[in-house]
């Protein structure tokens, strides 16, 4: 049957007047009895890639969800909640399944008779990818991203406001910028409680005298976590998120958090993550296909997730950029975040022991540690200012503004801490 079936599309495929190529025909205009050209091709491609925000059906979910309703400000209405995820499923299930063979006979023949369509498909999902991280956001879709941003930095302490003893120390690490180090540092140094799932589900038990099996790696688990009580009932003396956003959702206008941060150069940051991905089989980000492809190819990849601080600062997870996310990161960093610098972690390890007033169970354990780092790898360096560096700090020069605001920042503490020592020596000679 399935065959009898085949052979009927072939046989319609191959009639004089079956309307091949009809995506091109489409955008550029060319009528049923003329023959499809390689200029009618480029002319529906460059129609199709500068005119038209582009979807899959075989991503649906990202098509809607992070695509048409960033670029158009659509919102489900609150009276039919759940609507949209109803429609996604079942136009996705309610799709024929193709019974013809990729690559086959059939399949062969039936791409031969459309293959500037062919051509226009293959252009369309690498347009996908690319608008991925590059699209317009509706000014809509901006608001409530900021509207997310300013309800949840609300939940922190200003960097200028004195300590309060209901006050909780929020770390947001930065992948690969030292933060597993810094974690190994506040408990086995300075003896704190923090926050790192050790063995699931999630609960209120202590591993290792010092890890709370708290997961706030997911917006979902985090959710989950506020609703076991660990803020309220002091269980944690320090949170520790990747997401600063949803992380900082855990507190309280009673426990405030009391944010720091340590950031890594942007460029040093994507290579030693690009390297990372390609061995570390524990992590959920571990991508062994990374090992098959060169520096430069990851950073040109369709859907590269650019300038990782700044979207996360400012719940722009994806959509294009602009100056004025840079500018609300600054005053976020300014105002919410104590900064430290991972290529001077003992000066940053002095801010904070300063700001937060910790104090190394035994001496010289936070020296001894920052000379052995945990989880770090080995990769090929690569020379500032070759081709390779100068398009990973292109294709993130926002983060590349982040962290040289955050270094001037960075700079002026340490300076006041310098300039307040040296007046505390000479009062007291």
């Amino acid at each position: 049957h399935i065959q009898k079936c085949l052979f009927r599309l072939l046989e319609f495929v191959t009639r004089e007047d079956y309307y091949d190529n009809f995506l091109t025909r489409m955008l550029a205009n060319v009528p049923a009895h003329v023959e499809v050209t390689e200029e009618h091709f480029k002319e529906a491609r460059m129609i199709l890639e500068n005119k038209f925000l582009i979807g899959m059906t075989n991503d649906v979910a990202e098509t809607v969800q992070k695509r048409l309703k960033l670029y158009f400000g659509w919102e489900e209405l609150p009276s039919q909640q759940g609507c949209e995820m109803y429609y996604i499923k079942n136009g996705v299930m309610a799709l024929p399944p193709v019974t013809i063979e990729e690559g086959g006979h059939y399949w062969r023949a039936i791409q031969k008779i459309n293959l500037f369509d062919m051509k226009l498909y293959a252009r369309a999902m690498s347009v996908f990818g690319q608008q991925k991280m590059r699209m317009p956001v509706h000014p809509l879709a901006v608001q409530k991203e900021r509207e997310v941003v300013n309800e949840a930095f609300a939940r922190l302490r200003n960097v200028d406001e004195p300590l309060d003893e209901s006050d909780v120390p929020f770390f947001w690490h930065i992948p690969k910028a030292s933060g597993t180090t810094v974690k190994e540092i506040l408990s086995r140094c300075y003896g704190l409680v923090r926050t790192e799932m050790v063995k699931p589900p999630q609960s209120l038990d202590v591993y290792s005298k010092y890890i709370l099996n708290v997961d706030l790696t997911t917006k979902e688990s985090i959710e989950a976590a506020k609703n076991l009580g660990f803020i309220e009932n002091g269980l944690a003396d320090v949170v520790i998120s990747q997401l600063s956003l949803e992380g900082a959702t855990v507190f309280s206008s009673y426990h405030m958090g009391r944010a720091f941060t340590i950031m890594r150069h942007p460029v040093k940051l994507a290579i030693s993550l690009f390297y990372y991905r390609q061995i570390a089989t524990w992590e959920p980000t571990y991508r062994p296909e990374y090992k098959d492809i060169s520096l430069q190819d990851y950073i040109e990849l369709n859907g590269y997730y650019d300038n990782w601080m700044v979207r996360i600062l400012t719940n722009a997870k994806t959509g294009g950029l602009n100056d004025g996310h840079l500018d609300l990161t600054k005053s976020i960093i300014k105002n919410k975040f104590l900064v430290g610098i991972s290529d001077h972690m003992p000066d940053t390890f002095r801010v904070l022991e300063k700001r937060f007033g910790w104090k190394e169970m035994k001496e010289g354990c936070v020296k001894e540690k920052l000379n052995r780092p945990s989880n770090s790898n080995k990769y090929p360096e690569v020379a500032r200012g070759s081709k390779v560096w100068n398009v990973i700090a292109e294709k993130n020069k926002y983060d590349m503004g982040l962290y040289y605001y955050a270094l001037e920042l960075f700079g002026d503490v340490v300076q006041k801490m310098s300039d307040t020592a040296k007046m505390g020596m000479e009062v007291a000679t």
